[in-house]
């Protein structure tokens, strides 16, 4: 389970503490392109790749229930919501 989460100071990743196993650190760039949103999803199809803005940061945080966080960027996206277990497979997945 998902102890804390939090942004970096610079708002450029997810900072996860996670109670079993440690701590995880995920770019703001690697979330937004792993995104399960509608209209993320429909980016992908569409265009094959979804396009990340430079400089992207996370500029809001919202808890979904006891289950996931909804997570804002600066490039306006705020749809994508990430279920815990999804930050954690993502987590587990980053830099391999």
């Amino acid at each position: 389970m998902l102890d804390e989460l939090v942004t970096t100071p610079d708002l450029r990743n997810l900072r996860l503490i996670w109670t079993d196993a440690g701590e995880s650190v995920l770019p703001a760039d690697y979330l937004r392109r792993h995104a399960r949103d509608a209209w993320s999803l429909r980016e992908l199809i569409d265009t094959g790749e979804i396009a990340i803005a430079p400089d992207l940061k996370i500029t809001a945080l919202e808890g979904v229930g006891d289950y996931g966080v909804n997570v804002h960027f600066s490039d306006g996206h705020e749809r994508a919501i990430y279920p815990f277990s999804y930050l954690r497979e993502l987590s587990e997945s980053f830099g391999k």
